[in-house]
């Protein structure tokens, strides 16, 4: 190299200028020797003669024959397995949560390996970290076969002299694999129980409702949209009541309320809606012993009644709900009522409101109701009647009379 500073490109014009490549009769092809005397110094010159000749016309084909220098291949890095979970949070979020949620669980890979097993987890199979490291460990411990991982899977198992409730759930995404949880099957029914709960007295009051207005309506109107909404609440119904013990059988689970305390838990449920309007709520109860086996249809009906009442009082308003005991002809009733000081029910409407084919218009300026017809029905089935008045003018007051469960 002449030590010339290079400036432009990777060529140095003295140094490094392209050079063309040699022909291979160039290299075979000893250099001409100089004439000698005579008739056999003269064959050399000849040859060589011949020989640029043959040069000067294969020349430029042999060029474009020639193949182009290959340059030096860049060396390469070896391929290795690069790890998903090296390259996304997907895992550390999972244990993370697992930890947070302190529930025993065990974290598989996509190759079935055991990535992570929780403190909970060591616990309840009084195992230490070497005893669960193995898939196969903690199917002998946990007495179930963990199937495909990728496919949701529950079932009951039995560890330790409890049960627990074992369930995979597969992971999608960046790194894949299953969790494996074990829950107490005491705290699932602890929870069942409490969605019962939830379920019978928030939900089937206004599905029931709504049920009924669709169904009143699309008879009335003669419209199909309407018969297919009802058709549709009707089907969440019933799929709500197929769900295990949330219809008549979850009454077995507690002990049946009495009718005070009916009439409470109705008024505690509208409470919030109640302050949230500024109407003051109010409850007006005798301490009474009479049950309904029935008591959810009874709890239904008087939230009706209450919904109604709600709906059309102003607010800073007032409604009172409650029940009285009665005697009839040696025989005892009980009477429920909801009174507000919203406005009245036109003296035409006050039977009609309570029949089934009733359209209730929420936006009328008559007072009506919606889904009375409920109530009386209710009512029927417990020899009993319901009716609406305005002795005063100056509140509303729905009754309720029935006979309680057991008494002819």
């Amino acid at each position: 190299m002449c030590g010339r500073e290079v400036t432009e490109g990777i060529l140095c014009s003295k140094c490094d200028s392209p050079r063309k490549p040699k022909r291979s009769d160039e290299k075979t092809t000893a250099p001409a020797m100089p004439a000698a005397s005579g008739a056999a110094g003269s064959q050399p010159a000849e040859d060589a003669g011949g020989l640029r000749a043959r040069r000067s016309t294969a020349g430029p084909q042999a060029a474009a024959q020639a193949p182009a220098p290959e340059p030096d291949p860049f060396p390469k890095a070896p391929v290795l397995p690069f790890p998903v979970e090296s390259a996304s949070p997907a895992v550390t979020s999972v244990v993370n949560m697992l930890v947070a949620a302190g529930v025993p669980s065990i974290l598989l890979g996509p190759d079935r390996s055991v990535k992570f097993v929780s403190d909970e987890a060591k616990r309840i199979f009084d195992a230490t970290q070497s005893e669960l490291s193995t898939l196969a460990g903690i199917e002998t411990k946990a007495g179930v076969r963990v199937g495909d991982i990728a496919v949701p899977t529950s079932a009951g198992v039995r560890v330790a002299s409890r049960n627990f409730i074992y369930t995979l759930v597969p992971m999608s995404g960046g790194a894949s694999g299953a969790v494996l949880v074990f829950r107490h099957a005491e705290a699932v029914n602890e929870n069942h129980a409490s969605f019962v709960t939830y379920v019978r007295e928030t939900v089937f009051g206004p599905l029931r409702a709504l049920r009924d207005s669709l169904g009143a309506a699309a008879h009335s109107k003669k419209d199909h949209f309407l018969t297919d909404a009802a058709a549709a609440v009707e089907q969440v119904i019933s799929s709500l009541e197929l769900a295990p013990e949330v219809e008549e059988t979850a009454t077995g689970m507690r002990p049946v309320p009495t009718v005070t305390e009916v009439v409470r838990r109705v008024a505690d449920r509208f409470r919030a809606y109640a302050d949230l309007k500024g109407i003051m709520l109010q409850v007006d109860v005798q301490e009474l012993e009479e049950r309904f086996a029935n008591h959810e249809q009874l709890a239904d009906s008087l939230a009706i009644l209450m919904e109604n009442a709600l709906h059309y009082v102003p607010p800073n308003g007032q409604v009172v709900i409650g029940v009285r005991w009665m005697e009839h002809k040696g025989k005892p009733l009980l009477l429920f009522f909801v009174m507000d000081n919203g406005p009245m029910v036109p003296e035409q409407l006050r039977q009609a409101i309570f029949e089934p084919s009733f359209v209730w218009s929420p936006t009328s300026a008559q007072r009506t109701g919606r889904g009375l017809f409920k109530c009386r029905e209710f009512a029927m089935t417990h020899a009993g009647s319901v009716w609406v008045e305005s002795k005063t003018g100056k509140a509303c007051t729905f009754f309720m009379r029935v006979r309680p469960d057991g008494v002819q």
